[in-house]
């Protein structure tokens, strides 16, 4: 999965390569490592996401919730960045739905 959106609250646009389209470095762009995951992101919401997943490691799955613990897992991440960090404008290998959440 690739992301690209603007991080309003930085004022800076951002990129995270997830999976296979995290596999190889990309210019700009940190790994960053979760349990047996790694996404790459560009340097500002790689260090964002790392705060996160230090000292508030949930996640909304839409904008009432439910909450869930924040993971590396694409549509986790995908509603990290959806309802936490916002501007998401473009998803290429969207991971879907979750199963039995409305919205998400």
């Amino acid at each position: 999965m690739v992301v690209t959106g603007f991080d309003d609250r930085y004022g800076c646009g951002y990129v995270v390569r997830t999976g296979a389209d995290a596999t190889a470095p990309a210019a700009h762009t940190q790994a960053v490592t979760h349990g047996d995951a790694m996404v790459r992101a560009t340097p500002e919401l790689a260090a964002s996401l790392r705060d996160a997943l230090a000292n508030r490691p949930v996640a909304l799955l839409t904008w009432s919730g439910p909450e869930v613990p924040l993971t590396l897992d694409d549509r986790v991440l995908l509603a990290w960045l959806r309802h936490t960090v916002g501007g998401v404008l473009t998803v290429s290998g969207d991971p879907g739905p979750f199963p039995g959440v409305p919205g998400r």
